[in-house]
């Protein structure tokens, strides 16, 4: 029976695993994740509202079982493409007849001093439960942005009633929708310190205050940093190029959703990459399970215009405060 291999279990991967179980392929599946569950990163402000859930799944023995997979909860070290080796830093290595690669994006790391404090958030590795934790006990907070998302989170923490500073180096990516953004800022009492970038979170186990570049420190007992993101693709020995879409140089690996980025746009991040990654796992299901030609299998990637996108968050938001 052929082996396929997941690596993340994100959006696209699950989808990819819901999807080919669909068509009644029997391959054994194995899933990769260094977490033990799966939320909807796009909802993931659904579970801080008091009242709010996101959806969440636990890859539990019961999910196993309803899916025919075997989970292994673990971190790749590096793969090799040429002997079908995957290789774990604290697990054995295992052999794989087809691997899909959907690792997502990595946020970039900005070596800021005291970043492994409790409370220190980079967005790429967000826990949603364990996040709820602290904004339950926590009133300040600081956002780093450098994309649309970190500019959505502030705006959302501070409908919760937090006391919200936004840093960041500029808010170009905001494009002709910056003052209308800036007005809402202000309307949100939203503290907003442009060409500036944090220095040093302080604190002794946790985070208790934050230094910026002005220089100034403010009081806050978390810290969410988007410092923009990079297609997660470097366990790999000899590098994994994408040829087209979701193929690689690889007889039998391939790449999907955020992984298969070249370059993470930071226009529009988070705007459809959900939806991306659902219609690329449908097609590579349909590819695997050889349930139609290829050449049926290229991608509808139609998408919002930032335009668009940023303008649904501004009428969001008004709404939200009238």
């Amino acid at each position: 029976m052929a082996n396929i291999t997941v690596i993340g279990a994100g959006e696209a991967g699950i989808h990819f695993i819901k999807e080919i179980r669909s068509l009644g392929d029997d391959s054994k599946i194995v899933l990769i994740d260094k977490r033990d569950l799966y939320f909807e990163r796009r909802n993931v402000f659904n579970c801080w509202m008091p009242k709010g859930e996101c959806r969440i799944i636990h890859f539990n023995d019961e999910f196993c079982l309803e899916h025919s997979l075997e989970y292994i909860k673990a971190v790749v070290e590096r793969i090799n493409p040429s002997t079908k080796k995957i290789f774990f830093k604290e697990h054995p290595s295992i052999d794989f007849d087809t691997l899909i690669v959907a690792s997502g994006a990595v946020s970039n790391d900005l070596s800021i001093r005291g970043d492994f404090r409790e409370g220190f958030f980079y967005l790429s590795d967000i826990d949603p439960l364990n996040t709820r934790d602290y904004l339950n006990i926590s009133k300040d907070i600081i956002v780093y942005a450098s994309t649309i998302l970190g500019v959505r989170m502030a705006l959302f923490l501070s409908s919760l009633g937090k006391d919200v500073k936004l840093i960041a180096g500029d808010l170009d990516f905001l494009g002709g929708y910056k003052q209308r953004f800036m007005d809402l800022f202000k309307d949100r009492q939203i503290d907003t310190y442009l060409n500036c970038r944090i220095e040093e979170a302080i604190g002794e186990g946790s985070v208790k205050a934050v230094r910026i570049t002005l220089p100034k420190v403010f009081s806050s007992q978390i810290v969410f940093v988007d410092s923009g993101f990079t297609a997660n693709r470097i366990f790999s020995d000899s590098g994994i190029n994408i040829r087209d879409n979701l193929y690689t140089d690889y007889d039998g690996i391939y790449v999907l959703g955020e992984a298969a980025n070249s370059s993470i746009d930071k226009d529009k991040f988070f705007i459809n990459n959900a939806e991306t990654a659902r219609r690329q796992a449908r097609s590579l299901a349909y590819h695997i399970s050889r349930r139609r030609p290829d050449g049926e299998n290229r991608l509808n990637t139609a998408s919002f215009s930032r335009e668009e996108f940023l303008e649904q968050i501004i009428e969001k938001e008004i709404s939200r405060s009238a």
